[in-house]
């Protein structure tokens, strides 16, 4: 694989920087802060997306944050590299979470093709490209500035690569994990005995489904019976339904018969009918002549003749009058007591009594407790609304804190949804609180208003009374009342004689009065009667009689015109005489001849007879299919039990095989995995030894490497076995290298890349010196990638007249 060109379109600090590499060795140089672990990152970010190995969801290692740009929305990048003589593109939008792959020639998208891994479902075109995950990525083919260690997984994915080595197995499958996901499925298939794994509950629900099998036989002869009584009773419909066929062609036949007769009928109502309208014609003077008036005029004449008496009688009754008042010669009194006109002190107090009823009805009657209801409510509704406004906010501030959340866990953008739907439905209530508090000030407007004008017809009555109690110079009512009844009593002892010749003159008085109505009454009677007679075209009462008669006659013609028209639409039904003319067409009377109207009551009984037991067979057809409907889920649910059993059944079977057969490969994994150590360690152990060999000149040559990845080394002059963390920091750096690129070899995964990110710095120039010759040398088999900020590489490759790619970092 060749790495060919990296486009930062905008990575960390870099925007749209592209660098181009070499086959060979690549020396990238730049000082401290001028990107070069930028770029180093970049490389495995486009390959592995900056993802977590190992975890059953999506997490991001930190550097995914560290290069988000500062200033620019944009966060993706480019790259392209040569593997098995094809140019590839790896695309990646670190802000969406997007990669898409694609032949660089062709321009092929083959992102589906790449491995999406087992957990997390996400593309990564490392795992594809170079056959192993992101932890031995950055373990072996990526090495860091001071990598003087590696991951404590590390050893576990060795071990299961060379294991897939030696036994040609697949790269993606892992010793490990094999035997401890055989451990975990035959505990996941269960036993016997263990109900509540997939074997046991198997075989318990085989014994379940064999007991309900039995139940669902029993439906389905159910089923059987009741389809075999629906077959018969759709016979039997079939029949009645035929039969009600025939039925309705005879009542329309005998319907025809009746609208023969009713045409026949209407006829003779219409030649009544224009006899009727002739003699109506005759009669029409008549018409306007008013009964009322008739009766105005018989109750006049019958007045004229009354009053003309009570005249009489008034004349005679006023001469008397006058007698005896000439008689009795009195004084005329202008009814006056102590200064004080009694009928009018007795309007006043029945006025004043009036107003106090008045303004003790006001004041019973005040608003004053519906005004203090009213406010309470509207306190209430305030509140309410204010609480509903507060849980608003509150919603809206946490549905915004989800939507921001939502940015780093999607899932949590959900939670927004019925966020949403609270906002909405607290703003409906605010609404409808709004609405009832509105309605509320209206009604205490109202109240309002309705208090003052109170208030005002009480001030009103007030006033008033004060006046009555001061004209008569009183200070309280009950004053007022006392000087009423004083008044009363003393007028009330005046002397018979004055009562009498008040009397006299007041029934002179309304005897006048009377005889000057009567005569005027008489009077307008009389014109009054003569108007109507002269209105009616009557000079005497019994001419009016007469056209009254002939009046009756007309109306009792235009009633029985009416009656008969009533008749003939009743006849016609919903016909008229010619839609009924047009019908019978055609008909002749031997079309009627076996035929009686009389038969269509019993033809419609019948029909209605054969539509009850029709309806009741449809019913019962109805509720026949009911059950039928009912036991069909039981028919079905048999169907469904039988495949079960036969599913359960070949499930417990599949059990039993998978049991036999992870017993079987458990035991010739582990068999194998023991072999893997004695057949690699040695291969290993000799090219970090041989790799040491070259570094130190000479001085460590024996290097041992355990299962876990420890290294020890042999004491070039006790020949003792010491670890590690007794030797310089450069050393342990150089042994660390050695393990790494040995493991690179041992693995089996070809011509990758070698990045190398500061790798150096604790190397003296003499070592130095020989490494970079080593890199060299193998350059020709693989691209070297050496990240540095010292100049010391390039002096030593210069010097040596070894050829590199030189790419400076501004």
């Amino acid at each position: 694989m060749i790495l060919q060109e990296l486009n930062l379109v905008s990575f960390g600090k870099f925007e749209k920087k592209i660098i181009h590499f070499d086959e060979g060795l690549n020396i990238i140089y730049g000082d401290n802060e001028s990107g070069k672990t930028t770029i180093h990152n970049f490389i495995d970010g486009m390959f592995y997306g900056f993802l977590k190995p190992y975890v059953k969801r999506k997490i991001y290692l930190e550097e995914h944050e560290k290069y988000k740009p500062w200033n620019r929305e944009e966060y993706m990048g480019i790259l392209k590299f040569k593997k098995d003589g094809k140019i590839y593109g790896i695309q990646r939008d670190f802000n969406k979470g997007e990669v898409w792959v694609y032949d660089d020639v062709t321009g092929k998208d083959i992102t589906d093709e790449i491995d999406n891994g087992d957990r997390i479902k996400v593309h990564l075109p490392g795992v594809y490209f170079f056959g192993f995950n992101n932890l031995v990525y950055r373990n072996t083919i990526s090495i860091k500035q001071l990598g003087n260690q590696v991951d404590s997984n590390l050893a576990t994915e060795v071990k299961d690569r060379l294991a897939n080595i030696s036994t040609s197995l697949d790269d993606d499958i892992s010793v490990k994990n094999a035997i401890k996901d055989m451990e975990k499925q035959l505990d996941q298939i269960g036993t016997k005995r263990a109900y509540t794994k997939p074997y046991g509950k198997a075989l318990k629900s085989l014994e379940e489904l064999e007991d309900e099998k039995k139940y669902l036989i029993q439906k389905q002869y159910e089923y059987d019976r009741y389809l075999e009584q629906s077959a018969d009773l759709d016979k039997e419909i079939e029949e009645n339904k035929k039969k009600l066929e025939n039925l309705s062609i005879l009542l329309e036949k005998v319907e025809l018969l009746d609208k023969r007769r009713n045409y026949l009928d209407a006829l003779k109502i219409k030649e009544e009918l224009e006899v009727i309208d002739k003699r109506i014609k005759e009669l029409k003077p008549y018409s306007h002549l008013s009964i009322d008036d008739y009766s105005k005029v018989l109750k006049l004449d019958t007045n004229i003749e009354r009053v003309t008496e009570e005249i009489e009688y008034l004349d005679e009754n006023l001469a008397h009058i006058e007698e005896e008042l000439r008689a009795l010669e009195l004084e005329d009194r202008e009814g006056i007591v102590e200064g004080i006109e009694a009928e009018k002190l007795y309007r006043d107090v029945e006025l004043y009594d009036e107003m106090e009823e008045e303004k003790n009805y006001l004041i019973l009657n005040s608003n004053k407790a519906r005004v203090d209801n009213l406010n309470i409510q509207i306190e209430g509704k305030t509140d309410k609304k204010a609480r509903l406004k507060a849980f608003n906010v509150l919603l809206i501030i946490i549905t915004i804190g989800s939507i921001g959340l939502g940015f780093i866990n999607i899932s949590l953008l959900f939670l927004a949804i019925p966020l949403c739907g609270g906002i909405l439905y607290t703003n409906f209530l605010k609404k409808g609180l709004d609405k009832e508090i509105n309605e509320f000030k209206e009604q205490l407007k109202d109240l309002y208003i309705q208090e003052e004008e109170n208030s005002k017809k009480i001030e009103q009555i007030d006033s008033h009374q004060r006046h009555i109690l001061s004209k008569y110079n009183c200070s309280s009512k009950s004053q007022l009342k006392r000087l009423r009844d004083n008044i009363y009593f003393k007028e009330m002892n005046q002397t018979n004689r004055l009562e009498k010749i008040n009397r006299l003159i007041k029934n002179r008085e309304d005897i006048l009065e009377k005889l000057n109505g009567k005569f005027m009454d008489k009077q307008i009677w009389i014109e009054e009667k003569d108007r109507i007679l002269l209105k009616n075209k009557s000079k005497t009462i019994d001419e009016f009689n007469k056209g009254l008669e002939n009046k009756n006659n007309y109306e009792a013609l235009i009633m029985d015109k009416q009656n008969k028209i009533e008749i003939l639409d009743k006849t016609l039904g919903n016909f008229s005489l010619e839609e009924l003319e047009n019908a019978l067409d055609g008909y002749t009377d031997d079309f009627f001849k076996d035929i009686d109207v009389a038969q269509k009551d019993s033809i419609t009984q019948e029909i209605l007879d054969v539509e009850e037991r029709l309806s009741h067979m449809i019913n019962t057809k109805a509720r026949l299919e009911e059950r039928i409907n009912s036991l069909n889920p039981y028919v079905k649910q048999l169907m469904e039990v039988e495949e079960e059993i036969l599913r359960i059944d070949s499930l417990i079977k599949d059990y039993e095989n998978r049991i036999k057969s992870i017993e079987i490969a458990k035991d010739t994994i582990e068999s194998i995995s023991k072999e893997i150590h004695k057949q690699f360690a040695p291969a290993i152990n000799k090219r970090v030894s041989k790799i040491m060999d070259l570094i130190t000149n000479g001085k460590y040559d024996q290097v041992r490497i355990n299962d876990d990845l420890n290294i020890t080394v042999e004491n070039p002059i006790t020949k003792e076995i010491v670890s590690i963390d007794s030797l310089s920091g450069g050393t342990i750096d150089q042994l660390y290298f050695a393990l790494r690129f040995s493991i690179t070899s041992s693995m089996n995964t070809g011509n990758f890349p070698l990045i190398l990110d500061d790798c150096f710095i604790q190397y003296d120039d003499n070592r130095l010196e020989n490494i970079l010759v080593y890199l060299s040398d193998i350059s020709y088999e693989k691209q070297i990638l050496l990240f540095t900020c010292q100049g010391r590489e390039r002096e030593i490759l210069d010097g040596l007249g070894l050829n590199y790619n030189l790419i400076q970092l501004t």
